[in-house]
């Protein structure tokens, strides 16, 4: 079996004769000696509120609200996903105040939600699990929409975003799910990435990616929220792709040697089984001018990202961007193993830097990152600027391989300077941001969650950038545990 097939075989190997029972058994045996399987368990309530237990000062720079999100309902009826992006979707708002933090769990209220939940089992395909008797090929891609990625907070809506299909609309105050958003008729059921780019006025730059038909659709909506133009690009071979990059003048999207096989989506494989990694094709960067909506084409080694932390013009001709890039997509293994119970570690993602000349049309990277790392976000405000300041996820090379996740915070200045801070081993991190409103030049706290294992519990923290290393100056403790989420956003009073 030659590379080209590796990773689409041993997938299949691991869901083709899913079983949501055994996969149940397999979980809950290994929970009882793993206490890192805290970070994939259902959540079991549709709703959760509670005042959160602080130890230390609150900062009087840190006032307005952390929305979260990611998939917390794993199991229903005895049955169990196969893979941990399938979930359902759980808004959380972390409301933060000199007066202390309250927290509310909310799950999305999809067609996929109430679908599962009147039959009460598991009855829709996700990304990585085949459900028998669903077929993701028919009928609107939004019954599939597990709303479970991202939440941003625009022109006065609250959306839970998902990536192939719609964003959901939810009330601020309820967290009550209100439906799917429609930019327009035309668009209506689309996709619409969970990873949405923000201008200086406030003006969103987004995309969608059909995979299937080779067409990759780009937003660009007022701060008013009322779309102001899309175009519909035919890519061939377009890859399944995550995010992507915004300057002052362009968009970039990094499409790796990842490519979806409808032939396999109709022999009965998950999404995830249907991709075909081919890395002797290498990864294609495609540059879009946002003035005209031209095209140009480069290409980079072969390799793997899921997220891009930033891109900025050099004023010399190039687009220099940054993201997390890996040798290959095996750490999409990992959502599965998980969800058994099981985990041993893979080499992962590191910073990288790639240098896109576009008078000559050559392109050319290097690894910047000291070691394993995820989660890059930058400060509002700093899309498109070289000085951007960079909060990420690290992986200790000291970490057990047979835990999961990131157990490291770090954070880079606008100088270069770096800090990190360790929260161990007996913590599953999750993402950070910067709290900070979007004019800030220099933004002093980060805020983010962390799965504290021992306990059980999802612990809010705060650093200042100034002595990140120290530790947090205050955290927010949780009297209970929300599964492992993927992202969010601060929005300041």
């Amino acid at each position: 079996m030659g590379e080209r097939e590796h990773v689409t075989a041993r997938a299949r190997s691991r869901s083709k004769t899913w079983d949501g029972v055994e996969l149940h058994q397999a979980f809950e045996y290994a929970s009882k000696t793993r206490p890192w399987t805290v970070g994939y368990r259902s959540f079991d309530r549709d709703r959760v509120e509670s005042s959160a237990a602080l130890s230390g000062k609150w900062p009087e720079g840190v006032r307005g609200t952390l929305y979260r999100n990611g998939p917390a309902r794993h199991e229903r009826g005895g049955l169990r996903y196969g893979h941990r992006w399938d979930g359902d979707g759980m808004l959380q708002r972390f409301s933060m105040s000199t007066d202390g933090v309250q927290h509310v769990g909310q799950y999305v209220h999809t067609a996929k939600y109430k679908a599962d939940t009147a039959q009460g089992k598991l009855a829709t395909s996700g990304f990585g699990t085949k459900v028998p008797g669903s077929d993701v090929l028919k009928g609107s891609v939004d019954d599939a929409n597990a709303a479970n990625i991202n939440v941003v907070e625009f022109a006065g809506e609250l959306l839970a975003l998902w990536e192939a299909g719609s964003a959901y609309r939810l009330d601020r105050k309820s967290l009550q799910t209100l439906g799917p958003k429609s930019w327009s008729e035309l668009l209506r059921g689309k996709p619409f990435s969970a990873h949405p780019r923000f201008e200086q006025d406030g003006t969103m730059w987004n995309f969608g990616v059909d995979p299937l038909r080779d067409q990759l659709t780009i937003y660009r909506i007022g701060p008013d929220g009322s779309l102001r133009d899309f175009r519909t690009i035919s890519v061939n071979r377009l890859s399944p792709t995550h995010d992507f990059a915004a300057t002052e003048h362009h968009l970039v999207f990094l499409l790796p040697p990842l490519t979806l096989s409808q032939e396999r989506l109709e022999a009965g494989t998950s999404f995830a089984e249907a991709c075909q990694w081919s890395p002797e094709l290498g990864m294609r960067v495609l540059v879009i001018d946002k003035s005209d909506w031209s095209t140009r084409w480069m290409e980079l080694p072969s390799g793997c990202l899921f997220h891009v932390a930033n891109a900025w013009e050099d004023g010399e001709g190039a687009i220099r961007v940054e993201y997390m890039r890996s040798d290959d997509p095996m750490s999409l293994f990992a959502g599965w193993s998980v969800m058994a119970g099981e985990y041993r570690h893979q080499p992962g993602a590191r910073l990288t830097t790639a240098s896109l000349d576009l008078r000559s049309g050559t392109a050319k990277q290097s690894v910047i990152g000291e070691t394993e790392g995820e989660f890059p976000v930058i400060a509002p405000g700093h899309v498109g600027r070289p000085d951007a300041p960079l909060v990420c996820l690290e992986r200790t090379p000291t970490r057990p391989a047979s835990l999961p996740g990131f157990d490291v915070v770090a954070w880079r200045g606008s100088d270069g300077r770096t800090s990190r801070f360790v929260y161990g081993d007996d913590w599953l991190v999750e993402e950070h941001v910067f709290a900070a409103h979007r004019g800030d030049s220099a933004p002093r706290w980060i805020v983010g969650t962390a799965l504290d294992t021992r306990n059980e519990q999802t612990v809010l923290s705060v650093f200042d950038v100034r002595g990140l290393a120290d530790g947090p100056v205050v955290q927010a403790r949780l009297p209970y545990s929300i599964p492992l989420g993927l992202h969010g956003t601060y929005t300041p009073d």
